[in-house]
Order: C-alpha cells, then structure tokens, then sequence
C-alpha cells in the first residue's frame, strides 16, 4: 500500500472568533508527498458557539448571541523532492453573532505557507518517521482584528513545528509539537496535536485527532486595557474525518470537533466538508 492512500488532510481551517489565530495553527501528521507530486483541497467549514470563556469562566454574553463561524478554505501540497514538501492555505471566512450588538465581518483571513523536510525514517513493516517544517503567516486582507468577533488575529507569525510517526501496514499514529512567534501583542504559543488513522479497503481512512493549544502569557478578556489579540487564549478539542478515495485522483472528506476546555476561547462544536484533487 502506498502513501498517498492512507494520507489525510492537516487540520487547516478552524475558524474562531474572540481571537481567531490560534485556531489556524497548523497541525500536520507525517505524510510527505512524491516529488512532483501534489494535492489540492477546497473546503466548508461551519461552526458555532453561545458560551465562551472569559479567562477560565464559563459564561456567555447576550450582546453577542450565538456567534457563527462559516469558512471556505484552499489548501495545497506540492512534494519538491523526496524529502522536502511544500504546504499552503489561504481561508475565506464570515463571522457573525445574532446579538444586539450585531456584530459582523467576513473577508480573507490568512495566507499560510509551510515547508516540510523528512529529517529520518526507518524501520520496515513497522516504520517511524520524523518530520520538521517552518514557515509563516500573515493577513491575507486589511480585516479589523481587535473585536469581539473578528475573522482573525492580523499577526504576522513564524511557525515550526516537529512531527513524529508511527506507522503499521494501515494504520499511523501521529504527535505533533510546535511552536508560533507571533507579532504584535499577541503571546508566543505551542500548538500540539495528536492524529491516528486506519485506512480499510484500500478507499477509506478514518481518523481522529486531538488538539492543544498553549499561549505563553497575555491578558484575560475583562483585564484592564485587554486586547483580543493579546488575549491568553488557549484550548483543548477533539474531532474526528472521514477520507473516502473515490479514484486515483479525486477525493471527499467530512468530519467535525467540539471544544473540551478553553481560556478567552469560545466553546464551539463544528463540522466540515471538503474534496481532494491529486495530481
């Protein structure tokens, strides 16, 4: 069985307001592409909230409602060499509550751009792989970032990030750690993540996937001159996707996640559907 046949889709468009940058944080499994070869993913994505988290609190705020997040996404990978993989995405994104407050945007969020080298791989029928990659992160349009609801964060951010790989006929499991140096107030973060999938009948792929986020300081939302950007805003989520490989080239996908805990975070519950294209 090849590769290409039990990859799945990083986690790329999570779209979530009261500071929306953290949930782009670029999560990857160990999958690298051929050289040449490549992959291009276009994406929906829906969720929504009507409780969040004030620093630690649970609450909620009429002004606002429920907040929903809608996103179109594009994603590409493009292997370079048999080491090297080059990775983008760039989300469009409409954010809005139904509150008195009547808050509401909706433009492109923001333009990402990875590289991925194997640093090693070994093993046979059980095989580990070590994965690396950097790159960044920046505004894709002149959004407002300092709301309540907003579409992102407007930073400027470097991204690295390590990825180790455990893989068995069909099976992988998956552990990222990372690391964001981001601009503005926004705080530095580590992004973790943790991906096992199973491919059966050579079509499908079904996986789940944990995600962590953890700001190294910034403000609770209340503190005295708080920025939303500058929020400490961190979390914990869970979801799952279904890959289904329709034919060498073409594929659909579909999964959701909820929020487990967050601090200066909405807790939200989504889902999404998308289509793969290889080439």
């Amino acid at each position: 069985m090849t590769r290409r046949r039990f990859y799945a889709l990083p986690l790329t468009a999570l779209c979530l307001a009261l500071g929306a940058g953290p949930a782009f944080a670029w999560n990857m499994n160990g999958f690298l592409r051929d050289p040449g070869k490549g992959d291009f993913a276009v994406s929906y994505n829906m969720e929504s909230y009507d409780e969040f988290w004030a620093g630690e609190m649970e609450t909620s705020a009429p002004p606002l409602g429920t907040v929903t997040n809608q996103s179109v996404s594009t994603w590409f990978a493009l292997g370079l060499s048999d080491q090297v993989t080059v990775f983008g995405s760039v989300p469009w994104v409409h954010t809005e509550g139904d509150g008195s407050a009547g808050f509401s945007e909706e433009g492109m969020q923001d333009v990402t751009i990875m590289g991925a080298v194997r640093l090693a791989r070994f093993g046979g029928s059980l095989s580990h792989t070590f994965v690396g990659a950097f790159g960044g992160r920046a505004p894709a349009s002149s959004y407002a970032a300092n709301l309540p609801v907003s579409i992102g964060d407007g930073t400027t951010d470097g991204l690295l990030r390590l990825v180790y790989q455990l893989q068995v006929s069909s099976f992988y499991l998956s552990q990222q750690v990372g690391y964001d140096v981001r601009s503005h107030d926004a705080p530095n973060g580590v992004p973790l993540y943790t991906e096992a999938g199973w491919t059966f009948v050579n079509r499908y792929t079904l996986n789940g996937w944990y995600a962590k986020y953890i700001a190294e300081d910034g403000s609770d939302i209340g503190d005295p001159g708080f920025t939303f950007p500058g929020n400490q805003e961190e979390f914990d989520r869970a979801g799952g996707k279904l890959y289904v490989r329709v034919n060498d080239w073409f594929g659909a996908t579909a999964g959701g996640f909820t929020t487990l805990a967050g601090r200066n975070t909405g807790k939200s519950t989504g889902w999404n559907l998308g289509v793969n294209a290889s080439f």
